[in-house]
């Protein structure tokens, strides 16, 4: 996918690569033109498209394997060469159904001649959601250097593909990754998720490519550790800033893209001078036409000259979200169980020096956790980051299913693309009762306003005053009531819900839900799991469920699939496990004791 677009206008051009028979990459036959539009090549897409059951299922055997992982790196080599060739920057888009070349393989609970017990089967699990793949990292800072964006699709037909290792592609490059699993019998990639994923890879676009960013600051500051922490953008802990802290390189920046960066003191024994320093952040970049550009932003910041300024100075969600991103990437190279205790250890530590903030008669009071007002969520919001899937060991009951190590991989990598006020709120993800059977047998009455604000809706609106007026509230007949706070065991059979992680959305359909609404919402009255809805236009239940989930994808960056599950499958574990407050007064409880010891 050239860009900047042909000069003189028109449809952006597509090079089509497509497999040939035995499986190897082709480039299109005939010289002229050199670049394909996307609509000439739409019959050989779909032909490869409807063969993808039968190249998933020789893709199982480890020669076709093999043989399929060379050739994602042999595509993605010969793309970087033309288009380093051409001077020129681009996307590559590439669907892949095997993974990468030397796949690591799912440890098994029955490996002979002596299974591995509980705990190193755990750690097995682990390492499969961590990066390992060398050469992928390094052909993926080739394609960077080169402006070359890696979109990649990977669906499998089944198994495991190692995502962790192939998110290296898109993550270094500054592309996206799409991961579409099988569908629930495990045979195939699910139609609608891949189309979907085919569908998005094609049409993501830039606001800006080919960026450096840096960031200044006032005397008597010095910026240390400047980073991506969207996704896009080099591997932070290699030198692509050029030997300077204060320097980034990125080949692609969207409106999502979100930086950290610490100051510190260069002088630790001098005071700053003044009440107030500053902040300069410059990115130069490469419009959508290509020309040159350059976005200065100089902000000022008030000087903290207590602990108490300082503590009231803190935005609980925005910090939050900044740690939650710093723990994903410590988790690719640490075990879950360390990077989970050092989010423990770090918040006990915020407790303990909050003390400093109380009369002295109070500064040693071991009985009772005393927390700050402005600092009083980082408890529920520590609880909710340390469940968060990515963060947890991987399941082996399914290569593919919603706890498995390539799902987790790819959890972590789409939250690290999420933008902050999304990535907090897909730390407590949002329930929605959609119907009650004791309220009725339709659609649960909405209390209060008739169109109540969606919190996500609202901060999505003040990132964004352009695009989020229209989405800022649900539309009256999209309106729906939501659980604050949800527990697992307050959950009723009689009701269906609805919960969004932003990342997905997950239906649970209770036991004793009124079959006359499941009716009109299935077609049946015992939907299975996966049950699809009936189309639009069906009844004005199933509208009004249409016309909710196109509301809440509109306010997040990527398509959130549907996935219905009923009561009393073994598949709700995935809907009951994301349900964290049924720990938070053991966790308060484990801060007291812990909180002891330190004071």
């Amino acid at each position: 996918l050239p860009r900047p677009p042909p000069p003189g206008g028109g449809p952006p051009a597509v090079e089509l690569m497509l497999p040939s028979a035995e499986g190897l990459p082709a480039l299109p036959r005939g010289a002229e033109p050199p670049l394909y539009s996307i609509r000439e090549r739409l019959t050989e897409l779909q032909e490869l498209l409807e063969q993808l059951p039968r190249l998933a299922a020789e893709a199982s055997g480890d020669a076709a394997a093999s043989a399929g992982a060379v050739s994602l790196e042999a595509a993605v080599e010969v793309a970087r060469a033309i288009v380093t060739a051409a001077a020129s920057s681009g996307d590559l888009f590439v669907l892949s159904v095997s993974g990468a070349a030397q796949s690591r393989k799912l440890p098994s609970a029955h490996a002979a001649p002596q299974p591995p017990d509980g705990k190193e089967l755990a750690a097995q699990l682990e390492r499969c959601t961590r990066p390992e793949s060398e050469a992928l990292k390094r052909i993926a800072r080739g394609c960077a250097d080169a402006n070359l964006a890696v979109r990649l699709v990977a669906a499998p037909g089944s198994g495991f593909v190692d995502v962790a290792s192939l998110a290296q592609l898109p993550k270094i490059s500054g592309g996206r990754l799409f991961y579409v699993p099988p569908d629930q019998d495990g045979a195939r990639p699910a139609g609608a998720a891949l189309e979907e994923a085919l569908s998005e890879g094609l049409s993501v676009s830039h606001a800006a490519v080919d960026a450096v960013l840096r960031l200044r600051t006032s005397q008597g500051l010095r910026v240390v550790g400047l980073r991506p922490l969207s996704g896009m953008g080099p591997d932070p802990e290699g030198e692509d800033g050029a030997g300077d802290d204060s320097i980034v390189l990125l080949p692609s920046v969207d409106r999502a893209a979100t930086f950290a960066a610490e100051l510190r003191h260069t002088d630790d024994k001098k005071a700053l001078p003044a009440k107030t320093a500053y902040v300069q952040s410059a990115l130069l970049y490469s419009g959508p036409a290509g020309e040159r550009r350059i976005r200065v932003s100089t902000r000022e910041i008030p000087v903290a000259d207590s602990f108490r300024s300082l503590a009231q100075s803190v935005n609980p969600p925005v910090a939050i979200a900044l740690i939650a991103k710093l723990a994903l990437a410590a988790a690719e190279t640490k075990p879950l169980s360390a990077v989970r205790e050092q989010l423990k250890d770090s918040l006990l530590d915020s407790i303990v020096s909050q003390r400093e903030l109380c009369p002295p008669p109070m500064r040693k009071t071991a009985d009772e956790l005393v927390l700050f007002r402005p600092l009083a969520l980082f408890p529920l919001l520590t609880l909710a980051l340390s469940t968060m899937p990515p963060l947890n060991t991987p399941s082996l009951a399914s290569a593919a299913g919603p706890r498995s190590p390539d799902s987790l991989a790819a959890f972590a990598h789409g939250f690290r693309l999420l933008p902050t006020h999304l990535a907090c709120l897909a730390l407590a993800p949002r329930l929605l009762v959609v119907h009650e059977r004791s309220l009725g047998d339709g659609w649960a009455p909405v209390e209060g306003a008739e169109a109540p604000p969606l919190a996500d809706a609202a901060l999505a609106a003040e990132e964004a005053p352009d695009e989020g007026a229209a989405a800022a509230t649900l539309a009256p007949s999209a309106a729906t009531r939501e659980q604050l706070l949800p527990r697992g065991s307050e959950v009723s059979p009689s009701s269906v819900l609805l919960l969004d992680t932003l990342q997905e959305l997950s239906l649970w359909v209770g036991a004793q839900a009124s079959p006359a609404f499941l009716e009109q919402l299935f077609g049946t009255p015992r939907p299975a799991d996966g049950a699809d809805l009936l189309p639009e236009g069906a009844n004005s239940a199933v509208d009004r469920m249409h016309s909710l989930l196109a509301t809440l994808r509109s306010q997040r960056p990527s398509h959130a699939p549907l996935t219905v599950l009923v009561h009393g499958s073994p598949s709700e574990e995935r809907f009951f496990s994301r349900l964290f407050a049924n720990a938070y007064e053991p966790f308060l409880l484990q801060l007291l004791s812990d909180q002891r010891s330190r004071l």
